[in-house]
């Protein structure tokens, strides 16, 4: 055997652990919501504070994106949010809103938590699990002169018992009511297509300043 080749078996080995740790990173799941949320804290902030100093790059921008999508459960949010007027919809009605609902939480929540963990931390405060398993998780930001209020919504939709989110409230404004009542008052008005055209022009805005 060649020195190339051991080298090359070496690289291999090297590599193949990282894959087994990025997997068993990702398939990890925690009996409380709350450990759920800090493993997710501890990953965003891994990327966030490399240098406190200095704007997010591109691809640490898209890595703390990621790391959203995986907490999140965008269809449940959408369906929530949307309340009975989801029940109305195809398939692939539904399907196109999640993604364009996910794409303007993402981007919101993404300059949202890379501010709160930069100016603060969060800091878990109590948690609740009802009966059905669905919970909620309280947590506070110091963040400059005040301290923000954030109430975390999770259930665990997966056969593996991973926790999820499916609502977020910040000083008592919540995702989910804000936007059913706003929705539903502009479908009552307007229609359920024009509201689709206005999610897609947010979208559009918010990729465009990055």
């Amino acid at each position: 055997m060649t020195m190339r080749q051991i080298f090359a078996g070496v690289l291999l080995a090297i590599a193949s652990l990282g894959t087994a740790s990025a997997a068993a990173t990702q398939t990890q799941t925690f009996a409380s919501p709350t450990e759920f949320l800090q493993d997710h804290d501890a990953r965003v902030r891994a990327i966030i504070l490399r240098d406190p100093t200095d704007s997010l790059s591109t691809g640490e921008r898209e890595q703390v994106r990621t790391l959203i999508n995986e907490a999140f459960d965008f269809r449940e949010l959408s369906r929530q949010s949307l309340g009975d007027i989801w029940e109305t919809r195809t398939d692939e009605e539904r399907d196109e809103f999640v993604q364009v609902y996910r794409g303007i939480i993402e981007r919101r929540n993404l300059d949202m938590f890379v501010r709160y963990h930069r100016e603060g931390g969060i800091a878990y405060t109590g948690q609740e699990i009802a009966a059905d398993g669905r919970a909620v998780v309280l947590a506070e930001v110091p963040v400059k002169k005040e301290t923000k209020i954030i109430s975390y919504s999770l259930y665990r939709p997966l056969a593996d018992g991973q926790w999820r989110i499916y609502d977020l409230i910040v000083d008592g404004a919540g995702t989910v009511d804000g936007n059913r009542r706003a929705w539903t008052r502009f479908i009552s008005r307007n229609s359920y297509e024009k509201l689709l055209e206005r999610l897609r022009q947010q979208l559009a805005s918010l990729e465009e300043a990055g």
